[in-house]
């Protein structure tokens, strides 16, 4: 008890001392970065200078921590109690190879923070404009990072896929491939909209209790092009999932929820006996008692629940014998955090619980009960 409470009390003194630091040198940075500004843009920008100073003290602060910040590394004996020994080796070698990633981040934010320094300075001295001169900062900071780290990244992100997503996915008895996933012909069963870019990723499919399914991450957008420029409109951003389904369906019905764009819309509008589930959805059929036939009361429950569960819109269309939903989470599914040690069982279990959010859809919506 007596060593533990020796060690807590070392902390603590630790992270007192690194606050002080971090105190003494935002108050150094600043005027000293204000001083630079000042000369470089020859007194003609000073109120620039004196809102760039203010926003410079929290962005110093967070540089620092992250700078000093000690990337999380706990004993791989708590991520060995959920996995096989194959997946713990794995694990601890994809582990390094996360720990340089981060050290080579750290390095790289030193050199870009350089260039954004020296192009904000040269630029504002050959233009006499700061503002265009803070702007080239910013963009030579971003393209600085991203050439020295984007390689590095993706390769990380490669390894990490291969080896615990897809084995992950394994545990439940499906298949993954992430370079694939559902078309752009699902996606236009639900949707209405035009689409000049689209990509799909992290396709799982595969049997569960002998209800055919297949789901992956899927992106569409459109561009619009300004007078100077071309815009990227994102019509969806998310997950596409479908399965097979409970009834033999001679209609199409689907399910919009209230604040999802660009939906194809099929026949008329059904009204249901479900007050909290028209509350967020609406409901669109080919045929009335067809519509009343696929959507039954425990059915639009549990779409409810899902909408709920899941945080985001979610669309549906009941076609022949297979439906087709789609999660507008705007998120890319199944991505790795680099700021999160893969060797405790919180992280794992983030990605387990990612991966059977999906993969329960099967039993939540009942889709694995039998209805002739």
């Amino acid at each position: 008890m007596a060593d533990t409470d020796e060690l807590h009390a070392k902390k603590k003194l630790a992270g007192a001392l690194k606050i002080v630091a971090i105190a003494v040198a935002t108050l150094i940075a600043a005027p000293v970065f204000f001083a630079i500004l000042s000369a470089a843009l020859n007194g003609g920008y000073i109120f620039v200078g004196v809102i760039a100073a203010v926003f410079f003290i929290p962005s110093v602060r967070s540089f620092v921590l992250k700078l000093f910040e000690r990337p999380s590394q706990i004993s791989n004996t708590n991520a060995q109690n959920l996995v096989s020994d194959e997946l713990a080796a794995q694990l601890s070698e994809l582990e390094n190879e996360r720990l340089n990633l981060v050290t080579a981040v750290k390095e790289t934010r030193l050199i870009a923070l350089g260039v954004c320094i020296c192009a904000w300075v040269v630029t504002s001295r050959l233009s006499d404009d700061g503002i265009f001169g803070a702007a080239c900062g910013a963009v030579s900071y971003a393209a600085t990072m991203s050439l020295l780290t984007a390689s590095k990244r993706r390769r990380f992100r490669s390894n990490f896929k291969r080896q615990i997503i897809e084995n992950i996915v394994k545990k439940h008895g499906l298949s993954y491939d992430k370079d694939r996933g559902l078309e752009l012909y699902d996606f236009f069963v639900i949707y209405d909209c035009r689409v000049d870019e689209w990509h799909r990723e992290d396709l799982v499919e595969g049997e569960i209790e002998g209800v055919r399914i297949k789901f992956s991450d899927f992106y569409a957008a459109k561009k619009i092009k300004n007078k100077n420029n071309t815009e990227t409109v994102v019509q969806f951003k998310g997950v596409l999932f479908k399965a097979d389904f409970n009834k033999n369906l001679s209609s199409i019905t689907q399910i919009s929820h209230i604040n999802s764009k660009n939906l194809k819309i099929y026949g008329e509008k059904a009204n249901m006996d479900d007050v909290r589930f028209e509350e967020i959805f609406d409901v669109y059929a080919t045929d009335q008692i067809g519509a009343r036939y696929a959507l039954s009361p425990a059915l639009m429950e549990k779409f409810t629940e899902l909408c709920f569960r899941l945080g985001a819109p979610v669309n549906a269309v009941f076609k022949d014998n297979q439906i087709l939903i789609a999660m507008e989470t705007g998120l890319d599914s199944f991505e790795p955090n680099i700021n999160k040690t893969l060797m405790s069982n919180e992280t794992i279990a983030l990605y387990e619980s990612e991966i059977a959010s999906f993969t329960q859809i099967v039993k939540e919506l009942n889709l694995n009960r039998k209805i002739w």
